[in-house]
């Protein structure tokens, strides 16, 4: 085998009611941490994008925020599922994470979820590096990946074949700079699941620009809050399009 050819079942390592109850869990995370950084007024002139985007299980959530969507995906039958299932949203094809399709500067809103896990060093700096060339100033990017530094699975020299390590939030925030990290959440999945520490949610800001004002002392990392009663389940979006 040349390499990992990466299904839904790959995707998510779990099926059934638990895949269900997973995916509810982690897309109501992505919309609780986009409502406390985006401002209302940017909806229709925000572009978004989902790099590594699978089938499009988070791509979703990103259309309540920016009018504009578009998803990066390598393998071809995933792209062919995702496009089926999310037809207002352009799933382009790559061939690798590190030459992405768009224009510097392309995007308002970034979501990489549980990608950078799989790639290893050194390759995933390249990867990172073509992130931040695809953000805008004042755009903010959200990642989602294992941070336990003593988890990693396969064989580094053989990613392709399939590997998954957990870095750092730390590690993340030096390697993303100067993006800022400005919020942190622990990843939360369907119980009984054989890990505890299944990742962390990272928010991270190019500027001030098009985002609210952060609770506490100037530059100091804060834990994302939980959505006040009128956040909750009301994104961006939701007061925009309605």
């Amino acid at each position: 085998m040349d390499r990992l050819v990466w299904s839904p079942a790959e995707v998510v390592d779990v099926q059934g009611p638990a895949a269900l109850l997973r995916a509810y869990l982690e897309q109501r995370a992505v919309r609780e941490l986009l409502t406390s950084v985006c401002v209302v007024d940017c909806y229709a002139s925000a572009v978004a994008c989902d790099i590594g985007c699978g089938f499009g299980r988070m791509t979703s959530v990103l259309s309540e925020f920016a009018a504009q969507v578009v998803g990066f995906e390598r393998e071809p039958a995933l792209v062919s599922t995702a496009q089926r299932l999310l037809p207002d949203v352009e799933v382009r094809r790559i061939e690798t994470l590190t030459a992405l399709p768009a224009e510097d500067a392309a995007f308002d809103i970034g979501l990489v979820f549980t990608v950078l896990q799989h790639v290893p060093e050194p390759e995933v700096r390249g990867v990172i590096a073509e992130i931040g060339r695809v953000m805008k100033p004042g755009g903010i990017l959200l990642l989602c990946e294992e941070t336990d530094p003593a988890l990693e699975a396969g064989d580094r020299l053989r990613a392709d074949l399939g590997y998954t390590c957990g870095r750092p939030v730390e590690t993340y925030a030096k390697w993303l700079a100067p993006m800022a990290l400005v919020a942190t959440r622990r990843r939360i999945i369907e119980p009984g699941y054989p890990r505890a520490d299944v990742g962390t949610y990272m928010t991270f800001r190019n500027s001030e620009q098009r985002l609210r004002p952060e609770r506490g002392a100037e530059g100091q990392r804060r834990e994302a809050p939980p959505p006040s009663d009128s956040e909750r389940g009301w994104g961006p979006a939701s007061a925009e399009k309605s």
